[in-house]
């Protein structure tokens, strides 16, 4: 999901979008910063910078590792930046680099034309404004020196190329008396939540039970209550599904193997699982997945593809690994660790403990084959579970 953020000079566009995108587990991205990284390196091809991961520019900027935030906010980098933003072919350099990295991702992005121009396709586009006295004295704060802000205003309104306008579906704030809080709260709940359904019935129900019944204590968590997402836990047991299910706030699309059609038949459609035909390249199953990525929705895919009760986690499949590849969606691994052998004397006896890992996204493994993606992700969740 990307979450556009337009609005004038001293509106609160990146502090109000920070703050958003740390509530909700998103990763957040600044457009001025892009530019000013173009005015301070003029001959670097930014595109190309970001395929070699020599340039980062989520939350903060990376340059060959070094983090540069604090250069490019001097007030000569900001005025050159000012000049070259204004040329059509440096616009549709960072448009280019914006939409490269946020492809697959959950974002949240700011600027002032990005719901217009650069991501008209927005899940949630929001234009944030504020009187002109309070913007002044924003910006005044913020750059340490008086500013002209109906000077900047008209500049920016009314240049030729991506002038700084809401987008006719933008939702408009005013956040002329509120407190960065208040308007992170406002955004956040205009945000889309996902549709009542069974599943989600059964989380509210049970969850309670099955969250005492196994001790379940989650000791690492990442907020997963909007944008797609990929959970990719280890499979000790049938029963760890359904304690996952029981710490997540939202419904859940598990991959099941085809063979349990048999079994469960009609249930599994039911519980939002999609079957597919292992070891083969089951076209109508990846393109159900797509379509529920799409769709903005979280889809659980196990990497070991069935059970080790010991804890010994298997060889992983690249299934999970091909979306994230494709760049469809981020991918988060999930440790969940107190249900290997269990049996009837032991059933009662369970602390389970679950560790959402931080998530990876499209960006972070462009350039590596799927089989590098898997066996990154199965070091990082081993670690995790022998460290638990």
């Amino acid at each position: 999901m990307i979450i556009a953020i337009d609005g004038l000079a001293g509106s609160g566009k990146t502090t109000a979008g920070k703050g958003l995108a740390k509530a909700i587990g998103f990763r957040f991205i600044s457009s001025g910063q892009l530019y000013r990284f173009k005015a301070l390196e003029p001959d670097v091809d930014l595109l190309e910078a970001i395929k070699e991961h020599k340039l980062k520019i989520e939350w903060d900027v990376e340059w060959e590792g070094k983090d540069i935030s604090a250069e490019l906010q001097r007030e000569e980098i900001g005025s050159k930046a000012s000049q070259i933003a204004l040329l059509r072919e440096v616009r549709e350099e960072v448009n280019n680099v914006l939409r490269f990295v946020a492809e697959g991702g959950n974002y949240v992005i700011e600027g002032r034309d990005i719901g217009t121009v650069v991501f008209p396709e927005a899940g949630v586009k929001f234009f944030l404004t504020a009187e002109e006295g309070v913007r002044a004295r924003r910006r005044a704060e913020q750059v340490g020196e008086e500013v002209n802000i109906a000077e900047r205003d008209e500049r920016d309104k009314k240049r030729e190329i991506a002038p700084a306008k809401a987008a006719e579906d933008a939702i408009i704030i005013d956040n002329s008396y509120q407190s960065v809080e208040e308007t992170i709260k406002e955004m956040e709940g205009r945000l889309p939540k996902d549709e009542f359904d069974f599943q989600r019935f059964l989380q509210y129900v049970l969850g309670p039970p099955v969250r005492g019944l196994f001790r379940i204590e989650v000791v690492k968590s990442h907020p997963l209550k909007y944008g797609r997402w990929i959970l990719t836990p280890n499979h000790t047991s049938a029963w760890d599904g359904v304690c996952l299910a029981a710490v997540l706030q939202r419904s859940a699309y598990y991959i099941a193997k085809a063979e349990l059609r048999r079994i469960l038949g009609p249930l599994l459609s039911i519980l939002n699982a999609v079957t597919i035909v292992r070891d083969t390249p089951d076209l109508k199953a990846i393109k159900a997945i797509r379509a529920l990525l799409t769709k903005e929705k979280i889809v659980v895919i196990y990497p070991e593809s069935k059970i080790f009760t010991d804890g010994i986690m298997g060889p992983f499949k690249e299934g999970a690994f091909y979306f994230l590849r494709k760049r469809m969606a981020p991918v988060v691994p999930v440790v969940i660790k107190g249900l290997e052998r269990i049996t009837v004397n032991t059933f009662f006896t369970r602390h389970v403990r679950i560790a959402f890992l931080d998530p990876i996204y499209p960006i972070d493994v462009f350039g590596l084959r799927e089989n590098d993606i898997s066996d990154k992700v199965k070091r990082l969740m081993v670690n995790a579970y022998e460290s638990m």
